[in-house]
Parts: C-alpha cells; structure tokens; sequence
C-alpha cells in the first residue's frame, strides 16, 4: 500500500516527534496551526511551534478559527490522504473532518471515553490516576468520539508533573505511528462514545487546607507546575503561589488543617492538611523563589501558626 500523504493540525511542541519523522520520511505535507494572533492561554507554546517550524523549513499555515472551513478549498498545496490531530485547540467543521480521503485521526492523552474533553493530563495527575492510554481514534462532530483505531498504554507516576507526562505520551505518539498506520485498514475497531468532556483547568485555586489531603496537594500540584493556574495560599498576609509539594509521612499532632507543624533543613516546611501532613517544596513570592523552609525563616513563620487560603478568587470576584 502506498504511504499516506498527511498534514498535521497541532498547537505544541507536542507534535514535534511525529512531525520530524514525517518529514523524514517524505509524507508530511505541512503542518496546520492556529492563527497565534488569536491565541491566549498556550501562546508561548504556540509560537515555540511555529519557529521551530520556520527553523526547519517546514511548510505550515497558521488558520484563525472562523476560517477553518476553507481549509479544503483554499489550501489546495496542502492536498492529503490523510491528517493526524495532535492537540490542536479548536473543533474542526464537518468541512475539514470530511475531506480526506483516509480521515483524520486524533491523539488524545487519555484512554477514552474516560478523560474527553480538553487538557486529560493535567486531570488524570490531579485525580491521582495511575494508568492511562494513547488513544488514536478517527474523529467526529462529537468531541472525542468516533472509531479508535489505536490504544497504547501508559502508567502515570507519583512523580509525574504534567511536562513530564506530557513529553512520555508525546515520544509514544511517535513511537505508535506506524502501528497506526498499520491499522488504518483494519477493520477490528472499536466506536468510542464519550458522553461528557472535561472542564477547563481552572485559572487559580485557593488552597484550603481544610478541603485537600496532602496526596490531593501534591497532585495538584503535578498538574499545575507552571502550565496551569497557579495554586496559592496566605501566610502572614502574603500571597504565596506553591509550585511544588510533596505528600510526607509525618505526625500533625492533631492540629488544625493548615498549621505549620515542622520547619527544619532536614524536614523542610511540613504543615497539615485535611489528610495527613504536605512538605510545601518550593514557593514563590514577592520574596522570589523559595524552598519552603528559606522563606519560613525570611518571614519569621514558626510551627503552630496557619497559612491560610490566599482569598484570591473572592478578591477578583
């Protein structure tokens, strides 16, 4: 069978690995991206794709969203057997999902139905799931439904952040693409339904003690590190964004949820949670950015004071 002619839709570096090996092989027509104009939340992201484009003389065409259907009649140099989806951000008309002629396959972070929707990584890390899949499936008009051709597993670690897993089930994507290839004319597919997709990342989260465990704080954390919104409390009225913290094995003594409860070199800055004690690993502030137990001490923090939420969300409310 002939090789496909194919064209990636993408947003990221995400797509990166397969793009390098499609164009190595002689079947990549181009790479289709969003208008960056357009673009907010992901724009870094974006813009880190189209120069590394631009670096390797790949063509791409970047679309606004209210001129996806003229994809089909007005890109006619990039003519394809097939495309691959790859973390593009917006829906597709039923223009550009009818018009090639071996489909258009998505990839998507999760083992469907379960984790539709936008952003599955950052929700499977935050959920504390521990085994996940790389799905290739043919799309529809219904979000993240339609034929799977392809599921490769994944395991999801303790130590996972969301750059991490994002990078694994990347390289997995490449490494699963002449398997896809493969399958395309299998007729052993499954239909995917997926009733409900995910919410959106929310842009801040307070942190409440009372309301986490210290297992639930370190995913979030995971999840969030520098790719969503920031994760922040209070202590002595200064806002505090954590970015890294880690579930301990440590006495609370039975003292309120949010109360310092150790500050050392060793055990770094321990404060209880609603389900066991969380070692808060690195902060940023005004101060800068600090290990837990150097801005204790900058600020004066003593074991069996509080940190509270940082009442953020209430203040832009």
């Amino acid at each position: 069978m002939t090789k496909p002619r194919i064209v990636i839709y993408a947003s990221s570096l995400f797509a990166w690995p397969c793009i390098e090996k499609l164009q190595q092989t002689g079947q990549l027509v181009g790479v289709i991206t969003p208008d960056p104009s357009q673009y907010q939340q992901g724009k870094e992201a974006l813009l880190l794709l189209l120069n590394t484009l631009a670096t390797n003389n790949i063509a791409f065409e970047a679309v606004c969203k209210e001129k996806l259907h003229l994809i089909p009649s007005h890109l006619s140099h990039f003519t394809a057997d097939l495309a691959l989806v790859m973390g593009f951000r917006y829906r597709l008309p039923s223009s550009v999902l009818s018009h090639y002629p071996r489909g258009i396959i998505n990839c998507h972070a999760s083992k469907l139905p379960e984790y539709a929707g936008r952003d599955p990584i950052y929700w499977q890390i935050r959920n504390q799931e521990t085994h996940s899949a790389l799905t290739w499936h043919h799309m529809s008009e219904q979000l993240d439904s339609g034929q799977v051709v392809l599921q490769e597993p994944v395991m999801i670690s303790a130590e996972d952040t969301y750059a991490s897993l994002t990078q694994r089930f990347a390289y997995l994507a490449l490494h699963s693409l002449d398997a896809l290839l493969n399958e395309l004319g299998s007729s052993q597919q499954q239909h995917v339904n997926s009733v409900s997709a995910l919410a959106l990342p929310p842009p801040h989260i307070d942190l409440d003690f009372s309301q986490f465990g210290a297992g639930q704080i370190d995913a979030l954390t995971r999840a969030s590190n520098g790719h969503f919104g920031r994760v922040l409390c209070k202590a002595k009225g200064m806002h505090i964004e954590v970015i890294q913290a880690t579930a301990v094995d440590y006495p609370n003594y039975g003292v309120a949820p949010g109360t310092v409860v150790m500050i050392s070199q060793e055990h770094g800055l321990v404060v209880s949670s609603q389900n066991g004690c969380v070692r808060l690993d690195i902060l940023a502030c005004e101060l800068g950015v600090l290990s837990g137990e150097r801005l204790a001490h900058l600020i004066h923090l003593d074991a069996g004071e509080r940190l509270n939420n940082s009442e953020f969300l209430q203040q832009q409310a």
